[in-house]
């Protein structure tokens, strides 16, 4: 028998020498009269203006250090995140997948939010920081291009099966009882042969910029190279076995607010934020929470029994054809048994040992057997079933191995890109 997949849905280079990092914090940010090549892809060009917006941009955004020696440090990023966009528009472009200025517009009006800016003022907020308002467009238009090629081209290809929820499922139930991490993290790629070594280096300064006072978000956001990128690298609460092993030991070894050392896996160096840690119970039945509707057929307590048997007879029907809760309310309001707007939320050990009984079984949109009380007939549809368990949901493990596995394809698809293209680093 096939196996059962299930698509993941979405809610998301090159080395330089000393010559560019001499000159990258030399020139003012306005000096474009210095228009040295700096690299050529394929058919487009980066300037020293170029490099040197980015690394203005790098600072601004992240909070780092603002000096010439800082600015050395990050020249060599700089050049390798502009050659990555040149890349990636050049393909955005080669398959017709284009940003709109209405896309565009929506981007800049929730930076301006995330910043606290006036409404239509973003461009001249980071003007005023020296950053050129075409470099900052074309960040943002690279950004918004890549991950519309990658939502057309990539997430459709994600499947992600059953049997690979079951072995994280199997891995948090071994732990359960355990911790769980709310995480933030920052994921360097490792690409080419000295792609480790300059992951760790970079790894290495930018965890001793955030013990210095740099925001965590803000060095996530325009460092990471994951899909949490645009959540400040916010991985949300993860179980004890949900991640790799090593993962598991260093948070469990740091308090919140802590950061981890910089962890190699086989394609990345990633560094953890632990934002928060609490012990998982496993909850007992009577702490489960359902959302019900009752209905009440009216019988007298001294009913003939051809009486009662006819209301029973009636509450069957009910159950058959009430497929969901709306239903079931309307027969219930018809049947003159008025109903509140909204279900009733309770909790289970809060029921008396019939219902309780009656409904312990039931899943969602599940209608009980007939109860006789001493005034009617009772019927009894659960709405919604709470969790029994603290262990995450399906859909959220799968939401992760997908983002995992788009993290791992993106980066894969631009490798290939940079393969195939022609790059002249020139400085």
């Amino acid at each position: 028998m096939p196996v059962l997949k299930r698509p993941f849905r979405s809610r998301l280079a090159a080395a330089c020498c000393g010559a560019l990092l001499a000159m990258a914090a030399v020139a003012p940010a306005g000096a474009q009269q210095v228009e040295r090549i700096a690299a050529v892809v394929n058919d487009d060009v980066i300037s020293l203006f170029d490099v040197r917006q980015r690394i203005r941009m790098l600072v601004f955004s992240s909070g780092l250090d603002n000096s010439a020696e800082q600015a050395r440090r990050l020249a060599p990023q700089a050049l390798r995140t502009l050659i990555e966009e040149k890349l990636r528009t050049q393909e955005a472009a080669r398959l017709n997948v284009r940003v709109t200025q209405a896309e565009l517009d929506r981007a800049f009006r929730s930076l301006e939010q995330q910043n606290n800016v006036p409404e239509g003022r973003f461009l001249d907020y980071v003007e005023d920081a020296g950053i050129s308002k075409r470099a900052m467009e074309d960040r943002i238009r690279a950004d918004l291009v890549w991950d519309k090629l990658l939502r057309q081209r990539v997430i459709p290809t994600i499947e992600i099966g059953e049997e690979e929820i079951d072995a994280v499922l199997s891995r948090i139930e071994t732990n359960q009882g355990g911790a769980q991490y709310r995480v933030a993290e920052i994921v360097l790629a490792i690409e080419g042969p000295d792609g480790e070594e300059q992951a760790k280096a970079l790894a290495t300064r930018l965890l001793a910029e955030l013990r210095s006072g740099a925001r965590f978000e803000a060095v996530a956001t325009q460092f990471s190279q994951s899909a949490t990128a645009a959540v400040g690298g916010d991985l949300g609460w993860v179980q004890a076995g949900q991640l790799d092993e090593e993962i598991d030991q260093a948070l469990a070894a740091l308090q919140p607010g802590e950061l981890s050392e910089p962890i190699a896996t086989p394609d990345s160096v990633v560094i953890y934020r632990l934002l928060d840690k609490r012990q998982v119970q496993a909850p007992g039945a009577d702490d489960l929470e359902l959302s019900l509707r009752l209905l009440n057929l009216s019988v007298a307590a001294d009913a003939a029994e051809a009486e009662v048997a006819s209301q029973v007879d009636l509450a069957v029907q009910i159950g058959e054809v009430s497929e969901t809760c709306d239903d079931f309310a309307g027969f219930a309001t018809d049947l003159g048994s008025p109903q509140a707007p909204e279900p009733a939320q309770i909790r289970i050990g809060d029921l008396n040992d019939t219902l309780r009984n009656a409904v312990a079984g039931l899943e969602a949109n599940q209608v009980s057997a007939p109860i006789r009380t001493p005034v009617g007939i009772q019927l009894i549809m659960v709405c919604e079933r709470g969790d029994d368990t603290n262990q995450p949901k399906r859909d959220e493990i799968a939401n992760q191995i997908g983002r995992e596995r788009l993290d791992m394809l993106s980066r894969r698809y631009l490798r290939d890109l940079r393969r195939a293209a022609y790059v002249d680093v020139r400085v």
